[in-house]
């Protein structure tokens, strides 16, 4: 029943389309995104960086949400999706976008895919269908995932084969190349700047010599880490730490903060200028920090299930650029013995994230070759 919904829908959606196609393409490039409702570090900066080229951008960035009315209001912010790709040179994403898969195109229309995480740990899209933390197969063929694709970006040849198995590339199409967001993660400038911003929203934050720890958890879809937070939460001294809580943006748990910092001010990337030690599990923060040069605790109180349900591209317990522990009372111990592998930090930097200059200019300079590659033709 709900594959027949799907290609009724589609059909209209297309017929649709079709009109929209018509009107003349314009000098513009769109960017989409489900993400979140504002636009990502990656997508600000090349928005910026077509702008200076002369380009008309449009930047649509929209979370689906969930139940019947979410979703009618998902549907209407679809049409200005395809009201806009109908008459761009260039689509860029930075996630699974439904209209840029779906739809038939124009044949001269480019469809750029630069996801959102830096690096390939926890398995993603087509790689775990039919696993509680995926889609099913059926819907990913009805839905035509990760199709129509005309470039793909990964950081690394380290992470390539992981990149073509969750969208069903070969791994000679992905394009090795650092996201933007590499430009300001390093950019020592911008790291002040950020903490002025913190201590202003935050004041007292890492006074009296008390070091930052940055807690940065994945989501977890349809589980509740409430208690497993609020563990890390009381277990901390505050008198040596301060403790920002920085939740994934799709994760609905309410935590009551206390004494720690639980945050929904700034980016996850804007807390690594101010912290010393970052705590995660499974977040491909981890790529963020370790490029950061930041000592990092793996909490990972759920491991077990986790490589159950959704498992790794990598050997998580022997590649990770840290201690990995099971108990909030272990992270803490960790971090009190500060028995760092700063060497160890570093190698994991370089093998998954290989280019570390200039990105945001590469990467536009690199799609705005693809567009004259195309006019050309």
């Amino acid at each position: 029943m709900l594959g027949t919904l799907i290609k009724i829908g589609t059909g209209v959606l297309n017929a649709v389309y079709s009109i929209m196609k018509i009107a003349p393409v314009k000098n513009r490039i769109v960017f989409l995104s489900r993400q979140s409702n504002k636009p990502s570090y990656d997508i600000r900066a090349l928005d910026e960086w077509f702008q200076k080229q002369g380009f008309e951008t449009v930047v649509l960035c929209k979370e689906m949400g969930h139940g019947p009315a979410a979703y009618a209001g998902y549907m209407l912010h679809m049409l200005k999706q395809m009201r806009c790709m109908a008459t761009s040179k260039m689509v860029i994403l930075d996630t699974y976008c439904i209209a840029a898969c779906l739809l038939r195109h124009r044949d001269e229309l480019i469809i750029a895919q630069m996801w959102h995480a830096l690096g390939s740990l926890k398995k993603f899209s087509l790689s775990i269908l039919d696993q509680a933390g995926g889609r099913s197969s059926g819907t990913a063929n009805i839905m035509h995932m990760h199709e129509q694709y005309d470039i793909i970006f990964t950081s690394s040849e380290a992470s390539r084969s992981a990149f073509a198995e969750a969208f069903g590339y070969d791994e000679e199409a992905l394009t090795v190349m650092s996201l933007p967001r590499v430009d300001a993660i390093l950019d020592q400038q911008r790291d002040e700047k950020n903490k002025e911003k913190i201590r202003d929203a935050y004041p007292g934050i890492a006074e009296g010599g008390r070091k930052v720890l940055l807690y940065a958890p994945t989501f977890r879809k349809g589980k509740d880490i409430s208690e497993d937070v609020r563990r890390l939460i009381d277990t901390v001294d505050y008198s040596r730490y301060d403790l920002i809580v920085k939740l994934h943006p799709l994760d609905a748990a309410l935590i009551e903060g206390g004494q720690a910092i639980v945050d929904r001010k700034f980016s996850t990337m804007d807390m690594l200028s101010i912290c010393d030690v970052v705590i995660t599990d499974y977040s491909a923060v981890t790529y963020e920090a370790a490029l950061k040069g930041r000592p990092l605790v793996f909490y990972a109180f759920d491991i077990g299930e986790y490589i159950a349900g959704r498992d790794f591209y990598l050997d998580y317990n022997s590649e990770m650029p840290g201690p990995v522990v099971t108990s909030a009372a272990d992270v803490m111990k960790v971090i009190d013995a500060e028995d760092w592998q700063p060497d160890r930090v570093r190698q994991f930097a370089e093998k998954y994230i290989e280019k570390r200059e200039h990105c945001t200019e590469e990467m536009g300079q690199y799609l705005l070759d693809r567009i004259n590659d195309w006019r050309s033709l």
